[in-house]
Parts: C-alpha cells; sequence; structure tokens
C-alpha cells in the first residue's frame, strides 16, 4: 500500500511538472504593441514569435579542436563564438558569420550545420602599412583577420570581408573549409578627396556592376564607394546635417580625434549610416544610428545616390515614438541594422530595446516585435545584426553570441498577405484577409486603413467613413463623406423634385380655394395647414440630411 501511495504521489508531481513546463513555454518572453494614429502604444498580437535560439554548441564548433576533422584549426582554437558582430545570408541560402572576437568567419547552412570556419587568408599582397590610433605608421600581417565587422557575399559565393583593425576590405572565395584566399583587397584611398586619417572599415556592401561600398565611422560624407578594379570612384548617398554650432565643433574635431573619441561623438551626434542593405531590384537602404528622428533615418537610394523614399513613404517616422525608461534611466532608439526582405518588406533593429520594427515597401508600420530591456530572461543584451531568409527572421546577439530565430505567427501571415494586396491597389480583394486581421487585433492602424480603402471601393461609403474614423484618417473619412452626399443626391434627386414640386402645386392650391372662401378657414388651420408645416418640415429635413451626407443606400 505504502509503495502504491508513493507512486501515485510521483505521478501526480511529474504530471504537474509537466503542466507547469509547458504553460511556461506558452508564454511569449515579451510583450507586443503597436501604434495608432496619434503614436500611442496599444497592446496587439505577436506577428513573429521565437522558435530557435542557436548557440556554439548547435553548430559543432569544437570541430575546430579536432585533428581528425575537416574544420580543424588548432588545439587552442575557441570552440565559442566571441563578439559576433555581423551576419549575412548568401543568395543560395548560406550563413555567414563574423565571429569578430576570434578574428575568423564561420559559415553555416540555414539549417545551422557547420560548413567551413575561414581563418587564415592566404593571397594577400603581403604586409601592409596603416595608421594607428595615435596616428603612427605601423606594419601589420595580412594574411588574417584582425577585428572583422561586417561581410558581404554575392551570388557567386565571393566574400566581401570588413576587416576593420587591417583597415581593409579583403575580397576573397573558399580555398578549404578553414582558409579563403584573397582575390583583392580595398584600403585607404590616396587622394586628396578622402580627409580621414585612417580606413578603419565596419560595413560593406556590393552591388550587381561590382561597385563596392564601405562604411567607416570616421567618414561622415556617406558610404565610401570603390569600383571592381579597386579604383576609388567618391561618396554615395550622404546625409543631410542639420547646421549647427555642435555639429560644426564635432566635424572639426573628427580631424583629429582618435577612433574611441570618434565613437563618443557617433553616439552624441551621429551623421553617418550604421549599416545598409540592398534589394533585388539594386536600390540600396541605409540606417543612420540616430534617435528619435525622421531626416534620412531611413534611406531608399537609387543608383544616383538619391533618397527616394520621401517621394514614396506614407510614413517617415521610424522605430520607437516614445523613450523607454529602465532602471530609472532613458533610452531613445538607436537604429542599428536593416534587412529588406525578398517580398520588400523593412525590417529595423533598435539596439536600445533590441526590438525589431517591421514597416511595407511605403514605410506603413506593420509589426513590433522583440526583446525588450526590461525584460531580460531569454533578451537581447547587445542586438548587432538582422538578417531575413523566407518567412523567417533572424537577430544576432555579440554579447550573448547566438542568434536567434523568429518565425511568422498566423497574425504575422495575414498582415503581409493583406498588405501585399493593399499596395497593389486590390483593395476588394484584401478586404476579406483585413477581416481576420481585425479579429485579432481591433485596433491594428493599418487593417482600419486597408479596410476603409476596401469598403470605399465597395461604394459602401458609410462603413467607409466608419472605419476611417476609427483610424482618424481625415483624408479618406473627407472623399467617403463627399461620396456618400453625392450618391444621397443622386438617388434620391427625382423623389426630392416631386415632393417639392407637389408642396408647392398643394400650397397654391389651398390659397386660391382660400380666396374663393371654398375650404372652411378653420379647416385651413387644423388640416390642410398641418399637411403644409409636415410638408415644409420634411424638405428642411430633406436639406439637412443632405448637407450631412444622406443616408447612403
Amino acid at each position: 500500500m505504502k509503495i502504491k501511495r508513493i507512486l501515485t504521489v510521483l505521478i501526480a508531481a511529474v504530471l504537474a511538472l509537466g503542466v507547469m513546463s509547458t504553460t511556461a513555454l506558452a508564454v511569449d518572453p515579451y510583450t507586443t504593441y503597436n501604434y495608432d494614429a496619434w503614436y500611442n502604444a496599444l497592446p496587439s498580437q505577436a506577428g513573429y514569435e521565437v522558435i530557435q535560439t542557436v548557440t556554439y554548441r548547435d553548430v559543432g564548433l569544437e570541430r575546430v579542436r579536432d585533428p581528425s576533422s575537416e574544420f580543424y584549426i588548432s588545439d587552442t582554437e575557441n570552440v565559442n563564438f566571441s563578439d559576433m558582430k555581423d551576419f549575412f545570408i548568401s543568395p543560395k541560402g548560406e550563413m555567414y558569420i563574423v565571429d569578430t572576437g576570434n578574428n575568423r568567419i564561420v559559415k553555416l547552412s540555414m539549417d545551422f550545420e557547420l560548413l567551413a570556419v575561414y581563418k587564415n587568408f592566404p593571397g594577400s599582397t603581403a604586409k601592409h602599412t596603416v595608421v594607428d590610433d595615435q596616428g603612427n605608421e605601423i606594419t601589420v600581417d595580412a594574411d588574417e583577420l584582425k577585428a572583422p565587422y561586417g561581410i558581404f557575399v554575392d551570388k557567386d559565393d565571393v566574400m566581401y570581408i570588413a576587416d576593420r583593425d587591417n583597415q581593409r576590405i579583403v575580397k576573397c572565395v573558399e580555398e578549404t573549409p578553414t582558409s579563403a584566399r584573397i582575390l583583392q583587397e580595398y584600403y585607404k584611398p590616396e587622394t586628396a578627396l578622402y580627409e580621414s586619417q585612417s580606413f578603419y572599415c565596419t560595413k560593406v556592401l556590393v552591388d550587381a556592376a561590382k561597385n563596392v561600398y564601405v562604411i567607416c565611422p570616421a567618414v561622415n560624407k556617406g558610404a565610401i564607394m570603390f569600383s571592381d578594379s579597386g579604383s576609388f570612384v567618391g561618396y554615395y548617398g550622404a546625409n543631410r546635417v542639420e547646421v549647427t554650432a555642435e555639429v560644426i565643433r564635432n566635424k572639426l574635431w573628427r580631424k583629429i580625434a582618435s577612433e574611441e573619441q570618434i565613437a563618443s561623438l557617433t553616439k552624441s551626434t551621429p551623421v553617418e549610416y550604421a549599416n545598409f542593405d540592398i534589394d533585388d531590384e539594386g536600390f540600396i537602404y541605409t540606417v543612420t544610428e540616430v534617435a528619435n528622428a525622421s531626416t534620412d533615418a531611413v534611406k531608399r537610394m537609387n543608383p544616383a545616390g538619391y533618397n527616394i523614399l520621401e517621394k514614396t513613404a506614407d510614413n517617415n517616422e521610424f522605430g520607437d515614438q516614445v523613450s523607454v525608461t529602465y532602471n530609472g534611466t532613458t533610452y531613445a532608439t538607436r537604429l542599428t541594422d536593416i534587412a529588406v526582405s525578398d517580398d520588400h518588406f523593412i525590417n529595423i533593429l533598435d539596439y536600445t530595446s533590441g526590438r525589431v520594427f517591421q514597416y511595407d515597401e511605403r514605410c506603413n508600420q506593420l509589426l513590433i516585435f522583440g526583446f525588450d530591456q526590461e525584460e531580460q530572461r531569454g533578451g537581447f543584451s547587445n542586438p548587432n545584426a538582422i538578417e531575413t531568409w523566407g518567412d523567417n527572421i533572424y537577430v544576432l546577439d555579440g554579447r550573448n553570441n547566438d542568434i536567434t530565430v523568429f518565425g511568422m505567427t498566423e497574425f504575422g501571415s495575414y498582415v503581409h498577405e493583406a498588405i501585399k494586396l493593399h499596395n497593389q491597389g486590390l483593395y476588394e480583394e484584401a478586404y476579406e484577409v483585413w477581416k481576420e486581421v481585425l479579429k485579432r487585433d481591433g485596433a491594428f492602424y493599418m487593417g482600419l486603413v486597408g479596410t476603409t480603402k476596401a469598403l470605399y471601393n465597395q461604394d459602401d461609403y458609410k462603413g467607409a467613413m466608419k472605419y476611417a474614423k476609427l483610424a482618424f484618417y481625415g483624408d479618406e473619412y473627407d472623399r467617403a463623406f463627399e461620396a456618400n452626399r453625392q450618391e444621397t443626391l443622386r438617388n434620391n434627386f427625382t423623389l426630392y423634385v416631386i415632393l417639392i414640386i407637389l408642396l408647392v402645386i398643394l400650397y397654391f392650391v389651398v390659397k386660391i380655394l382660400q380666396k374663393k372662401g371654398k375650404i372652411p378657414q378653420r379647416l385651413i388651420a387644423t388640416g390642410v395647414g398641418k399637411v403644409v408645416d409636415a410638408g415644409k418640415n420634411a424638405v428642411m429635413s430633406v436639406v439637412e440630411k443632405i448637407k450631412k451626407g444622406g443616408k447612403g443606400k
């Protein structure tokens, strides 16, 4: 009997623990919200949810110490990631991680299978001279990376690496699973147009014509542009700067400051790009690490370097519209990276809050997800980079040294489907999908806007006015109001004219009969008079309804 009791208690305990763990896993580790037309944050459904977190253990990095492995480097090689700064998903669907603290590039499949660990980079132009933080010329070896910060991989698997402390861009291809042969190097431009003493490059990007674009924190004239042959072309798409005393002071200070001092200026008055991405049409998207700014915070530039978002965007506000307060300190939005998906959804990573802000191609706010600083359990400590592949979004954390994979929820898929139809002008086709969105979040701003346009196209002007009012969409409300008023006049015009004519005829008939004495005065006062008054009131009522927009259909 005792044994049975003990077994019963143990089974009950195991079941209880199972229920508790299931409940804990079912709770999202972060809260979700969105903004209304007045930039008020409102609770919302999650458009994405965490489906996986990947560390060095999941990719088998311990093989870099296994002499029998093709990935063997040395017995002392670090088996962990260290201070990861960037990653890139190639057109072939392979992930390249910039393992900055270990001076190497780690290549993975999209199933996180280890494909290569590039540690050696033969084929350099041997040693080269660079200028250190104190302005001294030093000679460095070039067969290894030194604090790489960024990477880009083209459709031919050619890697372009921003080798920061070697002050160069490395163009290379795989030679073995542990080495990549250098094809070309891009160094500091030797021209008077390049005013900085150093070339501490942090990000690199290549277009279809093989032009190379480089971001350096010490350069605020835009991206540094090279031709495929390595010639300096010039600067691409500089940000605009408001001329203030502080801006003038910082511009002068940059000419003589060290890299650490320049980094501190970047945080106070950033004017250079933080990161960039390129879409399948060749447009370059840039993001500037700037707090609560609308001018040039995010740009979409054509080959000439002109921002075309200003002409196509419905909104120019990016990131959190309010500051985040944590442990008594207020943090402003810092936009640190941008990734444009194949279907042109813009995803922006906020370094401060660890959140991802997603927009459509017209910069309409769609979804917000990720980890807030106040929710430390499993949250981001140092979110450095973001990438997209299919419906998934990947965020790289340089302090936790892991990659978080976000998968799209049912709500997110409805939003994406609806907004694609909406932006093609297929408002009526999007209507049924918007209804599914609003079932899950009745205050979803783009759902209200999309429903407004769909109802307008269906000639349901009263319905369009209702949803436009909910969305505070003034222009669309006015359009629906005017259409409703015109429809009211058009549908009831004949009736109104006949009614007015009959009332006029009745009025004159009564007057004539009254003069001839054929209608008693008392009857006029109590009978016909009331009819005339009622008719008059009816006419006035119709006029008022016309003024207000009428009843509609």
